[in-house]
């Protein structure tokens, strides 16, 4: 059980005025029970627990506390947005904290030295980076919990909201803060507030319809401004109620400046103004006492010396550049990296991986294959076979039909090994392309599995919405895309020009037909 009461955004001090009155049950939050296991000799450990798998080269303490850490910040999205507390995600999540900018350019090359984390989706994998500081903490928390708002809310709540709100939202929750049995949940960070305080707000009409953009005068006060219209319209129940109104007409359509001002009753002036006075309020925020704590068990490994090497270029490979030749030369250096290792499974995929995304695919063919020989039930070395053998049918046209079957026997392997593996579906639908009257019932029901496991991920998105528009199911594949059309990160103008069609084929269709 925990005790919900109003305090100021500052100070966490006792508020006049509850934001939602009353005694809230929370069960199952708390404290960490550690595991610790030692499988390997590297620098990295890797501690995980019912929804997080935590990599870093910290003290062991360190990484169980954060990976603690994490669980409770979860249970708090849970508890606020009425989900079981004890339930747990369809994949764990992947997080790697690293000292300090030049390991972070291991993961993501040509980061920026402002950059302190960030969050990576891809047919490859799902992954949060963060620095960490030299103390017993995380530098930047803010970083890493704003990027899992975004991640909970697409698994969860995976709907067409406006880019401000999916920013400002994220925000809103980055600051929770956890002190004791104390949960303080829509303080401000002081670098957010500083632009509010001291630069010219971006126009609100603009705020209301574009995504973030980093090229004009005002810029820096999007995600400060979107956060305090976010706070504004949570803070009280009249407000959530407006709010709640204005993502319901945005998400049917209507243009986001016409859905606020009907959903407040007050025109863009007006409600600037509000929001100006608003900052000189003593502004909410919700308060939490911990009652009740529930143990978290939390197993920590030391990693195989090949992950001080490897581990962070396979978080690279998540995402690759788009460049031939950069990643040519990737390649080799992973070739160099891997020679260490000859016989470490981690080792073996990178390097395959990396040759894959090199186009040297023989070269690839031949380290999977001794991966496979010698770990036949390794389902991400099967699932690089498959993605081999199509990409080898790619290359080769006259190969491709029965390389492609070839690709179906790997992948029928790995889905009975792990058939929650978002990865292995994609693959599936993939390698069935070529079947007459793609796509079946069956690859059509993986899709949509693997988009049920990976909101998050346009490329899964994407496969799902243009075989439900083959199959002439236009309404449901309209439905995948809003989410992904209104993104702020992953929206663009690929994704909202065939929202376009998708809804003109759904409105030519008629309702019948248009439901498949």
């Amino acid at each position: 059980m925990i005790e919900k009461r109003d305090a100021a955004a500052g100070d966490g001090r006792t508020g006049r005025r509850d934001v939602m009155a009353g005694l809230l049950a929370l069960s199952a939050m708390g404290g960490a029970a550690a595991r610790a296991e030692t499988t390997g000799t590297g620098s990295w450990r890797r501690a995980e627990t019912p929804r997080f798998v935590v990599h870093g080269i910290v003290g062991e303490d360190v990484l169980r506390d954060y990976a603690a850490k994490l669980e409770d910040f979860d249970m708090v999205l849970r508890f606020m947005h009425r989900l079981p507390v004890d339930a747990v995600p369809p994949r764990k999540l992947d997080v790697y904290l690293v000292r300090g900018t030049p390991a972070l350019r291991r993961a993501m090359p040509g980061a920026d030295e402002t950059l302190r984390g960030y969050y990576t989706t891809s047919a490859g994998g799902i992954a949060c980076v963060a620095i960490v500081g030299r103390a017993k903490e995380v530098e930047n928390d803010d970083v890493m919990l704003h990027e899992y708002v975004h991640h909970f809310m697409k698994q969860y709540f995976n709907y067409a909201y406006a880019p401000w709100l999916v920013e400002g939202y994220a925000e809103y929750f980055m600051t929770t803060a956890f002190d004791g049995d104390s949960i303080v949940v829509g303080k401000f960070n002081t670098n957010r507030a500083s632009w509010l305080m001291q630069s010219r707000w971006m126009p609100l009409d603009r705020l209301l319809t574009e995504a973030p953009r980093v090229d004009e005068p005002t810029a820096d006060t999007y995600y400060p401004l979107a956060w305090l219209l976010t706070h504004y319209l949570m803070s009280d129940p009249a407000r959530y109620a407006q709010l709640q109104a204005y993502m319901k007409a945005v998400g049917e359509g209507t243009p986001s400046v016409k859905a606020m001002e009907a959903a407040t009753g007050r025109s863009l002036a007006d409600l600037q103004k509000d929001l100006h006075d608003y900052t000189h309020t003593n502004l909410p925020v919700q308060v939490f006492t911990r009652k009740r704590a529930r143990s978290v068990e939390v197993t920590v490994t030391t990693m195989p010396a090949s992950a001080d090497d490897l581990l962070l270029e396979t978080v690279r490979m998540i995402s690759p550049p788009g460049d031939l030749a950069a990643r040519k030369a990737f390649a080799e250096d992973v070739a160099k990296r891997a020679a260490r290792y000859p016989d470490d499974g981690l080792a073996q995929r990178a390097l395959a991986r990396a040759r894959l995304q090199a186009e040297d695919f023989a070269a690839a063919d031949g380290v999977i294959d001794r991966r496979l020989a010698a770990a036949p039930e390794d389902v991400e070395a099967l699932e690089l076979k498959a993605q081999i053998l199509m990409e080898t049918g790619d290359a080769d046209p006259a190969r491709k039909a029965a390389l492609y079957k070839q690709a179906q026997g790997v992948l029928g392997r790995a889905f009975k090994i792990d058939g929650a593996r978002y990865q292995i579906l994609l693959a599936y639908a993939r390698s069935r392309s070529l079947s007459p009257g793609y796509p079946s019932d069956n690859v059509m029901e993986g899709l949509l599995l693997a988009n049920e496991l990976a909101p998050q991920v346009s490329e899964v998105t994407f496969s799902a919405v243009q075989a439900l528009a083959m199959r002439g199911d236009y309404r449901r594949a309209v439905a995948l895309l809003k989410p992904l059309a209104n993104d702020p990160h992953d929206g663009s103008n690929a994704a909202r020009q065939l929202l376009a069609r998708l809804e003109a084929e759904a409105a030519r269709a008629g309702p019948q037909k248009a439901a498949g």
